[in-house]
């Protein structure tokens, strides 16, 4: 991150990836439909006195259409993945940088697939072996607008 940046973090949970990079970044906008991670996600805000960090409880398809901009998204959905309005509608935010933490490998393939019919390319994915001698992977995937590097 620059510092500059405005991000926003879908899917957040409890807010743990929003509240690591938020001392980086200018800004960051948490959206989550579950109230009790956005209250606990406020818990840990706290505790952390991070003051540049904005949690909303609401379904993420629907309140994504409420963000004027983003420079970075951040999604980790759940293991069914996006539906392909949500995705249409963060492309249509021309964010610089989209990172997409799955855990499920199939819809990753599929939500990518949407991401790059919408503009964007795919630069890396990388898998992370979180839980060993099981079957379950995280991957982790970086997409910027076509025609960049970023």
């Amino acid at each position: 991150p620059k510092g500059d940046e405005l991000v926003l973090d879908l899917y957040s949970g409890v807010g743990m990836i929003s509240l690591l990079i938020a001392p980086f970044v200018q800004h960051v906008t948490a959206i989550e439909s579950d109230a009790i991670a956005v209250e606990d996600a406020k818990v840990n805000a706290t505790e952390q006195s991070a003051r540049n960090v904005e949690f909303i409880c609401d379904d993420v398809g629907r309140s994504i259409g409420r963000v004027a901009s983003a420079d970075v998204v951040i999604l980790d959905p759940p293991r069914k993945g996006c539906p392909a309005d949500t995705l249409r509608r963060i492309a249509a935010l021309r964010p610089k940088r989209i990172v997409y933490v799955s855990c499920n490998p199939a819809t990753l393939a599929r939500d990518l697939a949407t991401l790059e019919q919408s503009g964007y390319t795919t630069h890396e994915i990388e898998p992370v072996d979180m839980f060993p001698q099981t079957f379950h992977v995280e991957v982790i995937a970086r997409l910027s607008p076509l025609g960049t590097t970023e």
